[in-house]
């Protein structure tokens, strides 16, 4: 009986072990910065997002915004110097009006590219989808593409 238990128990605990690892979602993302202001004014001036309260540190120390599905990015105050990422390591974006999010780009002087790098190029897909790629004011890669278009 004791060794019926035992299997029990463990199968029961694979099996519950196994489903919960599907069920994890985004919170968020967070990013070392050296300048809070310039880096938080650009997420929340050109990709909309809005500031929320910051739950740890100081106003000094941390900015914390979200976008319109609750989506986060923390950033986290760093007097190092913070290393280049490739592009290979970025978020990626996509506003719900791809052609109106590229004149909003424009409009405040943000330069895109293609990934090739070639500036102003909007490259497309295979499967049709529209990509650019842009940095924020730290230099963190990040990809726009036309996947949310309506």
């Amino acid at each position: 009986m004791k060794k019926v238990t035992l299997i029990f128990i463990c199968v029961f605990g694979i099996i519950f072990s196994i489903r919960s690892q599907g069920n994890m979602k985004f919170d968020h993302q967070a990013l070392p910065v050296n300048n809070l202001k310039i880096t938080g004014d650009f997420y929340r001036d050109i990709l909309g997002f809005k500031d929320i309260p910051t739950l740890v540190g100081t106003k000094y120390t941390h900015r914390w915004l979200a976008n319109y599905e609750g989506k986060e990015i923390h950033l986290i105050f760093s007097d190092e110097e913070i290393q280049k990422t490739p592009k290979q390591i970025h978020m990626a974006f996509s506003p719900l009006d791809f052609e109106n999010f590229i004149d909003h780009l424009k409009k405040n002087k943000v330069v895109y590219t293609n990934y090739k790098l070639e500036q102003g190029v909007i490259q497309e897909r295979k499967d049709g989808i529209k990509q650019i790629w842009i940095r924020d004011p730290q230099g963190y890669w990040i990809e726009i593409n036309s996947t949310n278009q309506q």
